[in-house]
């Protein structure tokens, strides 16, 4: 069960050392916590999301978020109607990058210094929704739509990547000299998949590398958790490698070179799931482990829509659901702060996906299923 793998902590048994911890802990980050605690009151409901998605119209849409702390920057962008979705999407990504900033401000030291690293995650997640409509050969105004730009610099480098024709032009165009050559020895083995599974896992490979690196420079309380919360993620981002893999048909020999190289729990699971014959056969032994909540949520989501879409879905919403989870417990420690920001990232783009789908007039239902719901 997700309750049974998210962090958390005992009182009983600890030790002179850990008190000394904890209290040192409930010190540096009383200010921090309780500002988390704050701006996770003010975010959307499950009741707000639905009353955003049965808006008549756009403009609708944007007024009812009036009452929501988003509301001062978009204020600005409706003075002049008619709305300009563009400036929407602006004012939305000021709101969120200043309360970011904001908030990482009031971290510790050492943990702000590893929180403005964790950022950026965001940017590898935007290079990855690039990466699929450039394969599937959409519309790139499907990319824009889910991409999450916290600073002015990054718009220019999206475009720049938007503009390639083909995923090697793609990889080609990435800045980061490191990174580029990652994802060009990658390229034949996308060729030989025909999937973009390859170049996300280095994506993902090189973000967690560097992060795990990172953990060591924390101090010692907040590296345990650190481990816990990213151990945690390593785990189920390898689960749904294979289990993408499987809904493809990609050998096992080559799942096995996707697999992110850390220690983490659920790495027998993953050695076992690598063993099955097909994605039926995957969940199936899913089920019989601690990961049964996850194996049952893409289960569901699989055989009302078996589509690599749908159960990517389903794991983004179980991510979703774990980061939550792991904001409950002893809070005075920087998984709480990890977990609002990846909270607070869906949240933005699930109301730009909400605001985008109202001008295009897209049924309620379609953009009910494009959100990753927010406990």
């Amino acid at each position: 069960m997700v309750g049974q793998a998210v962090l958390s902590f005992t009182f009983k048994h600890v030790s002179g050392e850990k008190w000394f911890e904890m209290a040192l802990g409930a010190s540096e980050y009383a200010f921090i916590n309780a500002r988390v605690r704050g701006l996770k009151s003010k975010m959307l409901t499950l009741s707000q999301y639905e009353k955003l998605i049965q808006a008549s119209d756009l403009d609708e849409a944007v007024r009812f978020l009036s009452a929501t702390p988003y509301w001062g920057e978009l204020s600005k962008a409706l003075s002049q109607p008619p709305i300009d979705v563009d400036q929407v999407d602006i004012a939305l990504r000021r709101t969120y990058a200043k309360e970011i900033k904001s908030l990482i401000n009031s971290a510790p030291a050492k943990a702000k210094k590893f929180l403005l690293k964790y950022q950026k995650r965001f940017h590898y997640e935007n290079i990855k929704a690039i990466l699929r409509v450039i394969h599937s050969g959409e519309s790139k105004d499907q990319a824009r739509k889910h991409l999450v730009v916290l600073a002015p610099e990054e718009d220019a480098e999206y475009e720049r990547l938007l503009t390639a024709q083909t995923i090697p032009q793609l990889v080609d165009r990435i800045p980061d000299p490191r990174l580029r050559r990652q994802l060009q020895d990658a390229l034949q083995m996308y060729e030989a998949t025909r999937s973009t599974m390859p170049l996300e896992v280095e994506l993902d490979k090189y973000f967690y590398k560097e992060i795990w690196t990172a953990i060591d420079h924390l101090r010692a309380m907040d590296r345990r958790y650190a481990r816990a919360f990213f151990g945690l993620r390593i785990g189920i981002i390898n689960i749904m490698t294979v289990i993408r893999a499987k809904l493809q048909g990609i050998e096992p020999q080559i799942i096995e070179s996707l697999i992110i190289p850390i220690t983490y729990q659920a790495a027998p699971v993953v050695r076992e799931l690598l063993t099955a014959r097909n994605i039926e056969e995957a969940l199936n032994m899913l089920i019989a482990t601690p990961y049964r909540e996850l194996a049952h949520k893409v289960r569901e989501a699989y055989r009302k829509s078996p589509t690599l879409s749908s159960v990517e879905h389903a794991f983004e919403e179980h991510l979703v659901q774990t980061a939550y989870l792991s904001m409950a417990g002893f809070p005075f420690q920087i998984g709480t702060v990890l977990a609002y920001l990846d909270l607070k990232y869906y949240e933005l783009r699930n109301i730009k996906i909400i605001i985008i789908g109202k001008e295009e007039n897209v049924n309620p239902a379609t953009i009910r299923e494009l959100l990753v719901v927010i406990p």
